[in-house]
């Protein structure tokens, strides 16, 4: 089989990815937050709301810097505050406010509509395949 752009699997997941991105974009206008803070707000609120700076950067798979910043704005419109550990007070928790526990339980059903129109027509079987063929591709360059 030769090569060719429009099979190869990077390419075609990130085109995918893109529009998918696009189109909860989309879903989220008008709410006030962007794509990005929505899964922000999920991490923190699925921790009990309490997760460490370096922990959320982790799970989202962005930069310290980039979830810095991130982290400002939702501070900057009252949606997280941090907390310095007590122990240590270098470790910084993020926690949601009461606002953004508000705005967390009014764009979370966004989410969940989105994931069932995306997932629409396609059996639990086909999609616990399609994450482990997604998995191994992850495996396969992660062992590189």
């Amino acid at each position: 089989m030769s090569f060719t752009l429009q099979t190869w699997a990077s390419y075609v997941t990130e085109n995918y990815m893109k529009q998918f991105s696009e189109a909860f974009s989309k879903r989220l206008e008008g709410t006030g937050i962007t794509r990005i803070q929505w899964i922000a707000l999920y991490y923190i609120h699925q921790n009990d709301n309490n997760i460490y700076q370096r922990e959320l950067s982790n799970k989202m798979y962005i930069a310290d810097s980039s979830v810095g910043r991130l982290i400002d704005r939702l501070e900057r419109d009252g949606l997280v505050k941090r907390v310095k550990g007590k122990e240590d007070k270098r470790m910084i928790f993020v926690q949601l406010t009461a606002e953004g526990k508000k705005l967390f339980k009014e764009v979370l059903p966004i989410g969940e509509a989105f994931n069932d129109t995306l997932t629409k027509n396609i059996s639990a079987e086909d999609l616990e395949i399609f994450n482990s063929v997604l998995n191994q591709m992850l495996i396969n360059i992660l062992e590189e």
